[in-house]
């Protein structure tokens, strides 16, 4: 299901799909985060065909998951729940204030005057998680000190270890 979210600065339509999406995930959680998006999106003037935008929105807007490590830190790797890629958590962070949304589109295949809301969060841009299918070359070294603060997240118990597996 496509849902309107707003126009960039030069009147480029985006969209989100609430079903298929990482974005519709997190919308879910936090419906105010379409606001956000479409306040952010006035101010951002699109062109590529693939756009990751950190956006600065001056204000605090809640709290960033993922924090900073130090080798004090307990960590723990695990796959959520309906996922097949380990991530990196931490036992004894603290979520931070942020002021920054992080947006990424891409291009509509079908539809090349509009662009699809692909993934958002709060927080600061990183790189995708190792061993995910858009891993690039600066996850490995991001995720070797960043992780994300262990709360209430669902995780597949059988697999929950102290050994990096990546």
């Amino acid at each position: 299901m496509k849902h309107p979210v707003g126009r960039t600065r030069n009147g480029i339509p985006v969209y989100v799909d609430l079903i298929r999406s990482q974005a519709a995930a997190r919308i879910s959680q936090r419906p105010s985060l379409l606001g956000l998006i479409e306040k952010a999106l006035s101010e951002i003037t699109a062109s590529d065909s693939e756009i990751r935008i950190e956006y600065d929105m001056g204000h605090a807007i809640g709290y960033n998951f993922v924090v900073e490590t130090t080798d004090e830190d307990s960590i723990m790797y695990a796959q959520l729940l309906r996922d097949n890629i380990y991530t990196r958590f931490v036992k004894n962070g603290k979520p931070l204030a942020t002021r920054y949304l992080t947006i990424l589109l891409q291009r509509d295949d079908q539809n090349n005057d509009a662009y699809e809301l692909r993934d958002t969060w709060i927080g600061r841009i990183r790189p995708p998680r190792p061993g995910s299918d858009n891993e690039t070359t600066a996850s490995k070294s991001y995720w070797a000190n960043h992780a994300f603060v262990l709360d209430n997240q669902s995780l597949q118990a059988r697999t929950v270890t102290k050994v990096c597996p990546y």
